[in-house]
């Protein structure tokens, strides 16, 4: 097999879980003779770098290589980054026979919108997705708000990255049981394979300092850091005589206080650090942790919540004495009492009567448990062993063809009417593409233009003129009265909602597009929109990304639109969307009474509500003209907070469905007409020097680089003071 690795982290520029995974699973594949590439980003490369390691090839790139590092997130950024590269190396080296992901960050986000969305050089490609750190949980145990931006919309990447994936494998059952409150997960399969962790040494029992107790693991809340500190600290009121060495890296902040956590610690427990009871051995190279770990009595591991931490299997695979908590996969490695201890943060003294019970074992029970922990972690977690489950799993993938006919959302809406989708036997049905007119004679030649050269050839044009006052505009109808390709409908000014609503009337293809008359489109626009609505029967309007010509410079981009986000921002370009006509005519007919705007946005809602689903495409194919007289230049504050209350009351139904959702949106992030990028951060100063641009720069480099980052950290808690 030919398998490709996409990670975010991998050594030795990065520790922790995922990075171990990552290495682990490669060496694993490589020992079984599979052809192994790792592909993980780096800042510090111009172009794509190939190295050979271990007998694996690592791949790196820059993402900043990308057009996309002004116009999304970080993460989302960095996502699109790893589809592209994906696409170039294909070209290059040919195709994987499997592509491996980790859900964290939702790094392989773009890369499966590509492949649903039938790119071709996507569309085939087999992505499994194997479970590590879902941010989306975790930020709940790490005390930050999931529903502030970016954070909320990085849990949206990562659930469609799951629902989207040919093949989910969990490392634990505790995870994917914690998931199924958080998501829709009742129609995917999820295999529970642990993760590879090869033990090439015998048995032996190395000298422990009696009573010497470690904590290890990242400083964060999710890890348990600061419940251990207080379990001790009663402990030690009590008169426990033995201190609490904690192993791991703070640099994180700590997001209630604003500060570094470890910093926090430092402050909350000054009096405990200075008696010599709570040591902070702070990040330590992995190269150093052995001599912290080999001559331990007892490893602790207290995490609230956990997948299955390579720490539990590094203490056990030596042969320690772990003592972890119930609340993770760690629950599925130890036997409680036979090799190792587990307990309950739920329970009162839990810790307490374990960690006694642990103190007082002798040198052979101590044997006894450390000896049957190294024969849990070399027979059950070995790469032989977990090839064995993962190998079978992969050659059915490789050999299965997938024909889905259903679009993978993340929040699937029951049709309110049930609706049979026919597909068409003519390979391009008819599309009647409706221009709505109004004065707008000194563009519109370029816009049909742009249509006439689109590659999609079976259309008809629909010019709707809105009763124009121009003399200018009246007389360049007249261009194109003999083209066979146009229809021009004369009707008195009633405005854009009941001219689109009045060109679909005179459509005659079961398809229908708009394009505003001073817009154009990309050649492969409708091509690409079309093979998406005549694959999917669950797909019934398609978008795109906005690249603003004109007085202006950019991109808008756009995404798959669903509630409850959907009911706070408009998220796709709504005025030039492609529609299977019936759907349109049920459910997304423009509402006159949005007098000044947002008819379009409120078409979409209701499309959605009623089951409607429409999915936007990653590329920049709608060429979006920016005006300074234009309607959108007109729009003003309060007409939005008209316009969002006349929306929230017609479909108050939808909204109270999500209400929860909706309030935490907007209490989180302010009103949605203050943003429209859900992968920005709007939490940082703007305005002056600091603008959109060099904000998400900033965001980059901060992220990017460990020292900077520090600072930040250290700069927000000064701030917060």
């Amino acid at each position: 097999m030919t398998i490709w690795l996409l990670t975010s982290e991998f050594p030795p520029a990065f520790g922790g879980g995922i990075s171990t995974y990552c290495m682990e699973t490669a060496k694993m594949f490589v020992s079984n003779g599979e052809s192994v590439t790792i592909i993980t980003q780096d800042y510090k490369v111009s172009s794509l770098t190939e190295t050979k390691e271990n007998g694996y090839t690592i791949v790196r790139f820059n993402p900043n290589n990308s057009f996309t590092s002004t116009v999304l997130g970080y993460e989302a950024h960095l996502s699109f980054a790893f589809a592209q590269t994906v696409k170039e190396r294909i070209l290059k080296n040919g195709f994987p026979d499997i592509i491996e992901s980790q859900e964290y960050m939702g790094i392989a986000y773009y890369l499966l919108q590509f492949k649903h969305l039938l790119y071709p050089i996507y569309k085939d490609l087999k992505i499994v997705i194997t479970l590590h750190a879902p941010s989306f949980l975790y930020v709940e145990y790490n005390k930050i708000s999931k529903f502030k931006l970016p954070y909320y919309w990085i849990g949206e990447m990562e659930r469609f990255c799951i629902r989207a994936a040919d093949l989910v494998i969990s490392p634990s059952r505790y995870l994917v049981n914690e998931l199924k409150s958080r998501m829709k997960l009742d129609d995917i399969p999820v295999h529970v394979i642990k993760n590879p962790y090869q033990i090439n040494r015998e048995f032996s029992i190395t000298e422990i300092k009696k009573y010497k107790i470690v904590f290890f693991g990242k400083l964060t809340p999710q890890k348990g850091c600061l419940e251990i500190i207080n379990y001790f600290k009663r402990l030690w009121d009590e008169d426990f005589k033995y201190s609490l060495q904690m192993i791991g890296g703070g640099d994180h902040l700590y997001h209630p206080e604003g500060m570094d956590m470890n910093d926090f610690i430092k402050q909350k427990y000054k009096h405990e650090i200075k008696n010599g009871k709570l040591k902070l051995l702070g990040s330590i190279p992995p190269s150093e942790i052995n001599k912290h770990i080999n001559d331990a009595h007892l490893i602790i591991i207290p995490s609230v919540v956990d997948n299955l931490p390579y720490t539990v299997l590094e203490a056990m695979g030596k042969g320690k004495l772990v003592l972890a908590s119930i609340q993770g996969g760690q629950s599925e490695v130890i036997q409680n009492d036979l090799n190792g201890f587990l307990f309950d943060h739920t329970i009162i003294d839990s810790l307490k009567k374990q960690l006694t019970k642990i103190l007082l074992l002798n040198d052979e029970s101590i044997k006894i448990v450390g000896e049957n922990a190294y024969n849990e972690i070399k027979q059950t977690y070995s790469y032989a062993t977990i090839f064995e489950q993962k190998k079978p799993l992969l050659q059915e993938l490789i050999k299965k063809e997938k024909k889905n006919s259903l679009f993978p959302f993340i929040q699937p809406i029951k049709l309110k009417v049930a609706e049979d989708f026919i597909k068409p036997t003519n390979l391009e049905p008819l599309l009647s593409i409706i221009i709505p007119y109004f004065n707008m004679g000194q563009y519109v030649q370029d816009t049909i233009k742009s249509i006439v050269d689109s590659t999609y050839k079976n259309i008809e044009i629909i010019i709707v003129n809105d009763g124009s006052t121009e003399h200018k505009s009246i007389e360049i109808l007249n261009v194109f009265t003999n083209n066979p390709l146009i229809k021009i409908i004369n009707k008195n000014n009633e405005g854009l909602a009941l001219t689109r609503n009045y060109g679909v009337s005179y459509a005659n293809g079961n398809y229908i597009a708009f394009l505003d008359a001073d817009d154009t489109i990309q050649s492969d626009y409708y091509k690409i929109a079309m093979n998406v609505l005549l694959n999917y029967n669950n797909v019934f309007f398609v978008g795109c990304w906005a690249k603003y010509f004109g007085e202006a410079k950019g991109y808008w981009p756009a995404f798959n639109p669903e509630p409850p986000y959907l009911l706070v921002h408009n998220m796709i370009n709504s005025s030039a969307l492609v529609y299977k006509k019936n759907a349109f005519l049920n459910s997304g007919l423009n509402d006159p009474a949005m007098i000044y705007g947002m008819e379009d946005y409120e078409s979409v809602i209701n499309m959605v509500k009623n089951g409607y689903h429409g999915v936007a495409l990653p590329d920049p194919l709608w060429n979006y003209r920016i005006r300074k007289n234009s309607m959108a230049r007109a729009f003003t504050k309060e007409k939005q907070i008209y316009l969002y209350q006349k929306i929230a009351d017609k479909h108050k139904d939808f909204y109270s469905n999500f209400a929860t959702d909706i309030v935490n949106l907007l209490n989180a992030n302010g009103p949605g007409f203050n943003y429209d990028n859900p992968t920005m951060r709007y939490d940082l100063p703007s305005g002056g020097w600091i603008n959109s641009k060099l904000k998400q720069f900033i965001i980059r480099i901060i992220k990017t680089n460990p020292f900077i980052r520090k600072i930040a950290i250290k700069i927000v808690g000064i701030l917060k003071k």
